[in-house]
């Protein structure tokens, strides 16, 4: 899909610096992929107080329920 978008000066001039002229469709969509990717890989856990991960070093043994 094409689209224009507004790009500040100085970020301009920084991609063209590292990436060069020529990709910086390439580039842009690089950055944008792997920001909205690790927002997606986020875990559920601790989302809700009762997804919270439980710590198995305070757990109690069938032992310990029978006294």
């Amino acid at each position: 899909m094409r689209t224009t978008i507004e790009i500040n000066d100085d970020i301009y001039h920084n991609i063209i610096k590292a990436y060069g002229k020529r990709k910086i469709s390439i580039t842009i969509n690089e950055i944008l992929a792997n920001h909205f990717k690790k927002k997606r890989g986020k875990s559920m856990f601790g989302a809700d107080p009762w997804l919270r991960k439980v710590r198995t070093d305070d757990l109690r043994d069938e032992d310990d329920r029978n006294t």
